[in-house]
């Protein structure tokens, strides 16, 4: 039985978050084989794992965070919120897989994971750091995620058949959206703007909703926009009209002026 406030389906029915599908199948590496799982990833995507190693399977690891407490909070922290939908785990490899359900993959993640395999390389001191993709049999890739990945991607579909054609992943699978579905400026959005444009309309006197993916103010990506100075030409979604927070990756402009560091310097590139 479901609700009736979900049309008589049950959450599991209605949900499109990529964290619930990557925690069915880490119940499903755990309850079989977490060796079996390795075993099949590598002959599948060809990455030559070694075989007869002790593997260990991670569900939404913030790598970096935890890695840094384990060392006494020693060395560089380089991104502490920064999470990996699952991982693979062996003495001398390790597996980055990151997950895609209802949507693909964008431009901006695809440098967030590129810059994670280099990052990992020099804290493990590994050079086995491998980075797979895994989203619908429906996803269609650019020439650039196809490169992120160097074509190394699983499907939500094949991995259902693996686990007796299990209906979680099966519908992981199933709802992928085409992008032109939300083409535009975006469902929250009416404009678009640059960073530096949003540091000029704020001390013009605006008061609008800034949005950025990923988890708005506190995500990866304006974190990551912040650090490396990027805010300045990057693109973000506008809403000038709305009252209350469309969305929670929208934030105040108030807010991305104070993060940015701009009151006051405006046009500053030292910071």
């Amino acid at each position: 039985m479901g609700f009736k406030y979900l049309e008589g389906k049950r959450w599991g029915e209605v949900t499109r978050e990529e964290r619930f599908f990557c925690q069915r199948l880490y119940e499903l590496v755990r309850s079989n084989t977490v060796q079996g799982f390795a075993d099949y990833v590598s002959e599948t995507l060809k990455l030559q794992l070694p075989r007869g190693a002790e593997w260990e399977i991670g569900y939404e690891v913030c790598f970096y965070r935890d890695l840094w407490q384990l060392r006494n909070r020693s060395g560089e922290l380089y991104s502490p919120k920064r999470t990996f939908d699952l991982c693979l785990f062996s003495d001398t490899a390790i597996v980055i897989i990151e997950a895609k359900a209802a949507t693909g993959f964008d431009q901006e993640q695809n440098r967030t994971f590129v810059a994670d395999v280099a990052q990992v390389r020099k804290e493990t001191k590994l050079d086995a750091v491998h980075l797979i993709g895994l989203c619908s049999s429906r996803c269609k890739f650019d020439d650039e995620t196809a490169m992120t990945f160097h074509g190394r991607v699983m499907y939500w579909s094949d991995l259902s058949a693996r686990y007796g054609n299990d209906a979680i992943l099966q519908r992981a699978d199933e709802i992928y959206t085409e992008p032109e579905a939300f083409a535009g400026n975006g469902r929250n959005s009416n404009i678009k703007l640059s960073g530096q444009a949003l540091v000029e309309a704020f001390h013009g006197g605006a008061t609008w909703w800034v949005g950025r993916g990923g988890g708005g103010s506190t995500g990866d990506r304006f974190l990551a926009d912040v650090r490396t100075g990027r805010w300045r030409k990057q693109t973000y979604e506008v809403n000038t009209t709305a009252e209350d927070q469309p969305s929670p990756n929208y934030f105040e402009l108030s807010e991305f002026v104070r993060s940015v560091g701009q009151q006051g310097r405006l046009g500053d590139d030292n910071q």
